[in-house]
């Protein structure tokens, strides 16, 4: 009877962990090719952000580049640049897609990318408010599809 109990508690236990494995959502900052920011966000050393990049494109591996700055106090913590599968991991979640049907007379067809990528931890060096800055600049000849897209950047803890 023990064991069953312990074995219950168990996979209650691994359940209910596994359900934030990519944590909690801080803010979703839209990402264009213009300067937008998180605005402070209160972090204690050691507390890792995950930026999260989430795509609505109407191509399934869009190209993109996004610049990005963070400061603390007004000063700069880092300052670099993520991109497709900058990471190394293909760490996607809420992937979807879907495609609109075409009259046969004539040669439009769309379809819609959707999905939310793992590209960079940033883990707070010190206690303090920090400020997320994105940049959305072009990478390679594909890119206008991604400028005619949604997208936008989730910071998660």
């Amino acid at each position: 009877m023990k064991i069953i109990l312990k074995f219950t508690a168990l996979i209650a236990l691994i359940t209910c962990s596994g359900c934030h494995f990519v944590g909690e959502d801080l803010i979703e900052v839209p990402v264009k090719d213009e300067i937008t920011s998180s605005g402070e966000i209160s972090l204690k050393k050691g507390e890792t952000v995950v930026f999260w990049t989430k795509i609505n494109a109407n191509t399934a591996y869009p190209e993109y580049s996004i610049k990005y700055l963070i400061e603390e106090n007004n000063k700069t913590v880092e300052f670099d640049s993520i991109s497709r599968f900058t990471s190394g991991r293909d760490h996607i979640i809420n992937a979807k897609a879907s495609s609109g049907d075409a009259p046969e007379k004539t040669s439009i067809y769309k379809e819609s990318f959707e999905f939310e990528l793992e590209n960079k931890k940033f883990t707070a060096p010190k206690d303090g408010k920090y400020t997320f800055d994105f940049k959305l600049t072009k990478f390679g000849s594909e890119s206008e599809a991604v400028f005619n897209s949604d997208m936008s950047i989730i910071l998660r803890k």
